[in-house]
C-alpha cells in the first residue's frame, strides 16, 4: 500500500543560533543572544518587545545591515534564505539580494528619503538598481506603484517633493520604493511609530494588502503588541536579546506563558474599560548587555523570579504548535516541586 505524506512548505527564511554583538569602548555589547525563528512564504511574523531587546539589529542581520567592525555576528550563527547561506554572500551578493529578495521599512520615512529628491526619481533609481530596463518604463511602474500604494494623483505625485506629502503618504513611498523589485520578504522596523492612530490602521491596512495579493512574507518590528493583534501569524516576544516566548496570536493574546509576556498584555490599555483605569507598568530597567545576568534577564524584574531564575539561564520549554516559551516556571522540577495549579495561580495573580 503507498504512503501519501504531505509536503509541509519549505521555510523562505530560517535563522538559526544567531549572536549579534557591537565592540564599544565599554565593552562588547551583546546585543542579540542566541535566537531562532522561521518564516514561510506568505507569513507574517512579528517580533515585539521593548527598546533594546534585539529587534531591529536582528533584522538587520538578515538585510546583512551590521557594519563591521563594531558590529559582529558571532561563529555559529546560521541565516538561510531559500536555501542560500546568506552570511557567506560577498558584497556583491548583498547588493543583489537586498531589494530583490528582501526590502526593508523604516520608522521614519524623512530618514529613508532624499529630501532633495523628488519621489518619482527615488522609485525610478531602486527599480533600475536591480532591472534592466529604460527610463521610461521605470518611470511607467514608479506610477503604478504609486497607484498601488494608494497614493491619490500618482502621477502629479510622481514630481513632487518629500517635504509635499503628509508622514502617512511619506510611509506609502516608502513602501513603494520597497516593493519596486517585488521582494518575496518585506521587513517592516516599526513602520507606524511616528503616525496618528487613523493613518496606522490605514499602513497596516496597505501591507495586509500586499502581502495577500504577492504573497509576501513580512516581519514586522513593533514594541506595541496592539498593532500585530489582525496582522500577525506568528508571533515572537523578544526581551534582553533573547527570545521569552513565541507562538501563534491566539497563544500570545489568550494563552501567554512567560510572566514579560504577561506584564506586557497587561500594560497594554484595553478596550473594556472606562478609560480610567491605571495601566500597569513593568518596574525596573531592561539588563546591562555589557554584562548580561548569568540566569534570565528578565529575573530583576519579574514578580514571580525563583533562586534558580537569578543562577542559571533557562531551558525552552515546548507547548505544542510552535508555542514555546523559555522560563523556569516550565521545568519539570519546578512543577514537581510546586505543582501546576500554583504556578497557574502565581501567573493569574502576577
Amino acid at each position: 500500500m503507498e504512503t501519501i505524506v504531505e509536503n509541509e512548505e519549505k521555510n523562505l527564511l530560517e535563522v538559526e543560533h544567531l549572536r549579534v554583538s557591537f565592540h564599544t569602548y565599554a565593552g562588547e555589547v551583546q546585543a542579540v543572544r542566541d535566537i531562532s525563528y522561521t518564516v514561510k512564504p506568505g507569513e507574517c511574523l512579528a517580533i515585539v518587545g521593548e527598546s533594546g531587546s534585539g529587534k531591529t539589529v536582528s533584522s538587520k542581520a538578515v538585510m546583512g545591515l551590521i557594519e563591521k567592525p563594531q558590529g559582529e555576528i558571532k561563529e555559529g550563527s546560521r541565516i538561510t534564505f531559500d536555501g542560500q547561506d546568506v552570511l557567506k554572500f560577498t558584497e556583491k551578493q548583498w547588493e543583489k539580494f537586498r531589494g530583490n529578495d528582501v526590502a526593508m521599512i523604516f520608522q521614519d520615512p524623512m530618514t529613508s528619503l532624499n529630501p532633495t529628491t523628488k519621489v518619482g526619481k527615488q522609485i525610478v533609481e531602486a527599480i533600475l538598481l536591480h532591472n534592466k530596463m529604460s527610463h521610461e518604463d521605470a518611470a511607467k511602474r514608479a506610477v503604478e506603484l504609486l497607484r498601488m500604494v494608494e497614493i491619490p494623483n500618482p502621477e502629479e505625485r510622481f514630481g513632487q517633493y518629500p517635504y509635499e506629502f503628509s508622514g502617512g503618504m511619506r510611509q506609502r513611498v516608502v513602501i513603494a520604493i520597497a516593493l519596486a523589485c517585488n521582494p518575496r520578504l518585506m521587513i517592516a522596523d516599526e513602520p507606524t511609530t511616528a503616525l496618528d492612530v487613523t493613518i496606522q490602521a490605514q499602513i497596516l491596512r496597505l501591507l495586509r494588502k500586499i502581502q495577500k495579493e504577492n504573497n509576501t512574507a513580512i516581519i514586522m518590528i513593533t514594541h506595541d503588541l496592539g498593532v500585530v493583534a489582525g496582522m500577525a501569524d506568528k508571533i515572537i516576544v523578544m526581551y534582553s536579546g533573547k527570545i521569552m516566548e513565541q507562538g501563534s496570536v491566539r497563544d500570545i493574546f489568550y494563552h501567554p506563558k512567560h510572566p514579560y509576556t504577561r506584564a506586557l498584555l497587561k500594560a497594554a490599555p484595553s478596550l473594556k474599560g472606562n478609560g480610567k483605569e491605571e495601566l500597569q507598568v513593568i518596574p525596573g530597567t531592561p539588563p546591562d548587555l555589557i554584562n548580561p545576568p548569568a540566569g534570565c534577564g528578565f529575573s530583576t524584574r519579574c514578580s514571580l523570579c525563583l533562586k534558580v531564575c537569578k543562577q542559571y539561564p533557562p531551558q525552552s520549554h515546548d507547548f505544542g504548535e510552535g508555542h514555546s516559551c523559555t522560563c523556569w516556571l516550565y521545568h519539570p522540577r519546578t512543577v514537581q516541586v510546586l505543582g501546576e495549579e500554583k504556578i497557574n495561580n502565581m501567573l493569574e495573580e502576577q
